[in-house]
């Protein structure tokens, strides 16, 4: 078994055997036109890929120190260990973020755990300060029926659908340049009203531009009287559905569209063959009401997914001096961001 930097050529062959949207040839596409390194691996055995990876390298501004982000990538191991090392020395790196989409933990209803035991003891990789994906996210398993589904919602959400209904609220997908505009615009509406940071709006037009010559994304929009209340960003991949961004207008409430169009949404993943729905993040199983978050986690929690926990964030030191300071360089520089963007 052999792992090599694949070529062009083998982008096919790549995404035969990717899970995720994060990790397909055409993220790592948009990631390099943002000014990143991409390398993207592949894993052989007789010639055939058998399983693959990509990993990204950010420069560090005003430095030529590199950053390196391995996200929603498979099981590590050793051997990929030492082959991101290699690289990364390469590239300058002063680490490697790891958030492997490896589950460590599952929680039933009655939040009782069930460890998977996944080893991520390796030499130089240290607990990370920081994580990119919440730890924790819902499942909701769509090979169930319609029937089963409603029946493992919470009993308010299903009452919320309702409520939905009776207000005709309209659920339509518009997977154009102009749902794009209208869902971009509710996404910085609902960003400033929260205090959320967010990236820029040329970033997420560049992320639409190289995902909607795809089957990834889908823009799914909930109307009422003409105005359109909430928009979600959905994508599929291969028989997954992901539900990454979500932004709602702070009018008529009353309606719960959000809540009907996430059904629906769930609907649609189900024609389009999927059977299973990621919903991209969650608070923890002991979750409270003064967490930062806890709107949009007891928002999916009643949808009736279980609850899983991944491995977590790891960072691999590479240069462990400068490893330090940036870590408490970058601590300063969040804080600074999240006080702008409560203050503009």
């Amino acid at each position: 078994m052999i792992t090599r930097i694949l070529y062009n050529e083998e982008k096919d062959q790549y995404n035969s055997v990717i899970t995720h949207p994060i990790q397909s040839w055409e993220w790592g596409d948009f990631l390099t036109g943002e000014g990143h390194k991409v390398y993207r691996l592949g894993i052989f055995e007789n010639n055939k890929i058998i399983g693959g990876y990509s990993l990204n390298f950010h420069t560090i501004p005003k430095t030529n120190f590199k950053i390196g982000v391995f996200q929603k990538g498979p099981r590590v191991d050793q051997e990929m260990i030492n082959n991101v090392t290699r690289i990364s020395h390469q590239e300058n790196a002063l680490f490697v973020k790891f958030e492997p989409e490896v589950i460590q933990k599952t929680y039933d209803e009655f939040s009782n755990e069930t460890n998977h035991n996944i080893p991520m003891d390796f030499p130089n990789m240290v607990i990370s300060p920081k994580v990119a994906f919440y730890p924790f996210t819902y499942l909701v398993n769509l090979t169930k029926s319609e029937d089963q589904l409603l029946e493992n919602m919470h009993t308010k959400t299903r009452y919320n659908i309702k409520v939905a209904n009776r207000h005709n609220v309209q659920i339509v997908e518009m997977t154009n340049d102009a749902g794009f505009e209208i869902y971009l615009k509710l996404l910085f509406d609902t960003t400033k009203r929260q205090g959320f940071y967010l990236h820029s709006t040329n970033y997420h037009r560049h992320l639409w531009e190289i995902l909607k010559k795809t089957s990834i994304p889908h823009i799914m929009l909930a109307q009422y009287n003409g105005q359109t209340l909430s928009a979600f960003m959905i994508f599929t991949y291969k028989n997954r559905l992901f539900y990454p961004y979500g932004a709602s207008l702070d009018v008529h409430r009353e309606t719960m569209a959000s809540t009907l169009l996430m059904w629906e949404t769930i609907k649609m993943g189900k024609k389009l063959g999927c059977t299973q729905f990621d919903m991209w993040g969650s608070l923890g199983p002991k979750a409270h009401e003064s967490e930062n978050g806890y709107g949009f986690h007891r928002f999916k929690q009643g949808f009736g997914g279980q609850l899983v926990q991944f491995v977590g964030s790891y960072d691999l030191v590479i240069d462990q001096p400068k490893y330090q300071i940036y870590n408490l360089v970058d601590k300063y520089r969040w804080k600074f961001l999240h006080l702008k963007a409560k203050i503009l």
